[in-house]
């Protein structure tokens, strides 16, 4: 009996490594904002795997919410959206970008992985983006604040 415990808590472990050894994605983003959990999108990104790397160029944040048909969340004015991964990127890498049109973006400031969404009404898109020791990522998201 003790002899199967220990194999199926060996083969656990294993297959937890193998798993993430042949793992080729970056880590989704958890963006939660009022207890409301806000739906991304993967842009760009770089990952090395054990086999291969990949590397992937995708369109603009404005072009990937509209293809995944992603709608807005309703948030209020100035509301906190926490920024999670399940693994913590490379310190002083997380960043997000406020997309103004098309061709024009800004930089907006995290402050303990916290977005603070703008006062004025409006729809906003966002991108997040950061870095692993294995590659780095983008994410697009939609707000309206209301």
């Amino acid at each position: 009996m003790k002899k199967a415990l220990i194999t199926l808590v060996v083969l656990g472990v294993g297959i937890y490594f193998v798993i993430g050894l042949f793992n080729n994605n970056p880590p989704e983003p958890s963006i939660t904002v009022d207890k409301k959990k806000l739906e991304v999108a993967r842009g760009s990104y770089c990952w090395d795997g054990l086999f291969n790397s990949i590397c992937a160029d995708t369109i603009s944040p404005p072009m990937l919410i509209e293809h995944h048909e992603i709608k807005s969340v309703i948030v209020s004015p100035e509301s906190e959206l926490k920024i999670e991964f399940e693994k913590e990127p490379n310190a002083n890498t997380l960043g997000v970008n406020r997309w103004l049109n098309d061709n024009e973006v800004e930089d907006v400031s995290l402050s303990n992985n916290v977005l603070i969404a703008p006062k004025e009404k409006g729809v906003y898109i966002y991108d997040v983006h950061a870095s692993w020791e294995k590659g780095s990522s983008s994410y697009a998201f939609v707000i309206e604040v209301r």
